[in-house]
């Protein structure tokens, strides 16, 4: 049995978690891709283009100043033969498997995988367009060049635009070996581009997590153990809950939260609290660190490179100088502090984070509420650095925990 591909037929992602954006394979019997727009093309989860020419690129990485929001797209739009002016790039909701691995850790959204199936995903796309103007001409798809968005045939002086072949591309069955431009053709990689999201910075309109603001919306913080693997023993909220803006102050997994009208009245609440802790036997401290560190430093280590002599070297000359630089244990804090806005109702849960692990973020909303995956939505928003601290999901359990017990949408701020 042989089974014709369009541009409607589900694409299921078979890659590794390192790709952004890849072009997947049709399982027969899976349900059909439907399309968001009439008459837009949409050959897979990735890539949207409508009649009025505008492309539609879809990000499943976080960008939080790395690039990649830019980086992704524009390897796609070289191989599309795309007018980078007219290209859109939307972030994607959490999906288990629609879009592979989400994570973004590692500097490894274009190295892991993705450089060559980005590509293969433009040039997909781009084949059907030549193959649906070509069909339209009646002449051979080889004769025929791409640029800016349109399909050119010049020796009859003819262009049409991708827009005005959506209907044309939609029946045709997506190429299995698409051909990849030579380097020398690249247009855009390997070029200085500006980041696409760079205007709206300086606007302002980006939103951040913190930026997040909804309607009947309550803030909160999490006052957390000095130290890690502590728990609470017993706490006083009566001169938390006499702060002006404070409304609950209640014990949480991973600490006591304090829900208030801002985030100024939850943060002075918090001031506020008398709580006294368990550390159990969890004592560690800088000093402790920097010992295990110079103990360690006097054991012999695995040699991972070993370049000349250096004792013979040293006996050569008539002086050395020696230093020791230490500094202290150094969290990854990054310049917009952890936060997530959450809402549980009516059995969905839905998150606005800037999180470098939107699937994760997911199960673990899931797994604190009870819900399936798909009662769980998780909007990304521009990240204010990572540093792989935001591939965590303890902020989103604190938001989840808080807002399963306020009946409004919380925002929780450390």
């Amino acid at each position: 049995m042989s089974t014709s591909v369009s541009r409607r037929d589900f694409l299921k992602v078979t890659s590794s978690a390192g790709a952004g954006l890849m072009m997947g394979v049709y399982l027969p019997g899976k349900p059909r891709f439907k399309s968001a727009a009439v008459d837009s093309f949409e050959p897979n989860v990735w890539i949207k283009i409508s009649p009025d020419n505008k492309i539609t690129i879809t990000l499943a990485k976080s960008e939080m100043g790395q690039g990649v929001k830019t980086a992704l797209p524009m390897i796609v739009a070289d191989e599309l033969d795309a007018d980078w002016q007219n290209v859109e790039v939307v972030q994607a909701d959490a999906h288990p498997d629609k879009y592979g691995g989400m994570m973004t850790v590692g500097s490894r959204s274009v190295r892991g995988g993705a450089w060559i199936r980005l590509r293969e995903t433009g040039a997909t796309v781009r084949e059907m367009l030549v193959s649906a103007a070509a069909k339209r001409w009646g002449v051979d798809p080889a004769s025929c060049r791409t640029d800016n968005s349109s399909v050119y045939h010049d020796a009859s002086n003819r262009s049409l635009t991708y827009g005005k072949l959506t209907a044309d591309a939609s029946g045709l069955k997506v190429p299995k070996k698409p051909q990849l431009k030579d380097p020398s053709q690249f247009k855009y990689i390997g070029k200085s581009i500006p980041q696409i999201d760079t205007p709206d910075k300086v606007s302002g309109k980006t939103v951040f997590g913190l930026d997040v603001r909804l309607p009947d919306m309550l803030y909160a913080t999490v006052v957390h153990p000095p130290v890690f693997g502590a728990s609470v023993k017993s706490f006083d909220d009566r001169e938390a809950l006499k702060v002006a803006g404070v409304k609950k102050v209640f014990q949480v997994s991973l600490g006591v939260a304090v829900v208030a009208k801002s985030t100024w009245a939850a943060f002075k609440g918090a001031k506020a609290l008398q709580i006294k802790w368990d550390n159990g036997n969890f004592s560690m401290d800088t000093k402790d660190i920097s010992k295990s560190f110079r103990d360690l430093a006097k054991k012999r280590g695995v040699v991972a490179r070993n370049d000349g002599n250096t004792e013979k070297a040293m006996k050569k000359v008539d002086s050395h100088l020696e230093a020791v630089y230490e500094v202290p244990y150094l969290a990854h804090a990054t310049m917009e502090p952890m936060n997530c806005t959450a809402h549980v109702k009516q059995g969905r849960c839905e998150l606005w984070a800037p999180t470098q692990n939107p699937q994760g973020s997911q199960r673990t909303a899931a797994q604190l509420t009870g819900f399936s995956n798909d009662q769980v939505t998780v909007h990304v928003t521009q990240l204010g650095c990572g540093f792989g601290r935001r591939s965590r999901t303890d902020f989103i359990q604190d938001a989840v925990e808080t807002a399963m017990k306020v009946d409004a949408p919380v925002q929780v701020v450390w």
